[in-house]
């Protein structure tokens, strides 16, 4: 039988095309085996049950037609925890993150913000991260997609002990009642980009993605929307591209929003602009 080393190395040549083949083939290969990566590497000389084998080299096949890894394993670590994801959703980046920070440092510094809804939700992966963070929170987590709405239901119950509500919903069409923050990263990639992406990683879905002609189309009807669903003083936080952050600040401004700052990623990009409600 064909041991773990050369199960891996075998995986990886498969991946010519890919910038991390031996990563990719070493989280595909723990998943299959249902063993930690470390684990994984203490057991090289160790031989793979065929059947697992074939299922390991089905699954290089998806990698190598660039099937995200977290599709084909069905994990995504994002903010200390791992969600679940499928192709029904976008796979958490890391950039998201900052938006999660932003929020609850907002939060700790005004402890009244207590509602808050996370429209575009997706996985669910900031909405329930701000939960888990801060249980006590009120958090409503809103798609236009069934299928997200049903991955969010799904990763709330599993990582939470109070789930979190979920909706479905077309922006703020079956949104109810006013939030102290409206947290959201909506699909904000212009069209011609999204055509390229597809084109590299076909598994995800384009409805997540695609922002129009610039990237801005859902972000120009979140900014004046959310003003009626705010609290006096509550907080809209968007995530966007480094491109569009310029713009987002004057459409914020133009709407009436105030004390209005972007907040940059861990590689210093500016990736969060953040906007408040004035009191009247």
């Amino acid at each position: 039988m064909i041991t773990v080393r050369e199960a891996l190395y075998r995986g990886a040549s498969l991946l010519e095309k890919s910038e991390t083949p031996f990563l990719d083939a070493s989280i595909i290969l723990s998943h299959i085996l249902d063993i930690s990566k470390e684990k994984l590497f203490a057991s090289y000389p160790d031989p793979v049950d065929p059947g697992l084998m074939e299922r390991y080299l089905e699954a290089m096949e998806k990698r190598k037609k660039n099937v995200p890894v977290a599709y084909i394993t069905n994990k995504k670590e994002f903010f200390g925890l791992t969600f679940y994801v499928d192709e029904r959703v976008l796979s958490p980046r890391p950039d998201t993150e900052t938006l999660v920070e932003t929020a609850l440092e907002i939060v700790g510094k005004n402890p009244k913000v207590k509602k808050i809804l996370d429209m575009c939700t997706g996985s669910g992966c900031i909405g329930i991260s701000l939960k888990s963070s801060l249980p006590e929170l009120a958090i409503t987590c809103s798609d236009i997609s069934p299928d997200a709405v049903d991955v969010c239901r799904y990763n709330s119950n599993r990582l939470l002990s109070k789930p979190v509500v979920a909706q479905i919903s077309d922006l703020f069409e079956k949104i109810t009642g006013e939030f102290d923050m409206i947290v959201s990263n909506p699909p904000y990639v212009p069209a011609a980009e999204v055509k390229a992406i597809r084109e590299s990683s076909p598994a995800e879905p384009q409805l997540a993605l695609d922002g129009g002609d610039d990237g801005l189309d859902l972000i120009r009807e979140i900014i004046p929307a959310s003003l009626e669903h705010l609290t006096p003083r509550g907080y809209l936080l968007l995530e966007s591209s480094i491109e569009q952050t310029y713009s987002i600040e004057r459409m914020m401004k133009k709407a009436g929003y105030t004390d209005i700052e972007t907040r940059m990623d861990l590689t210093g990009r500016n990736r969060v602009t953040v906007g408040r409600k004035p009191l009247a």
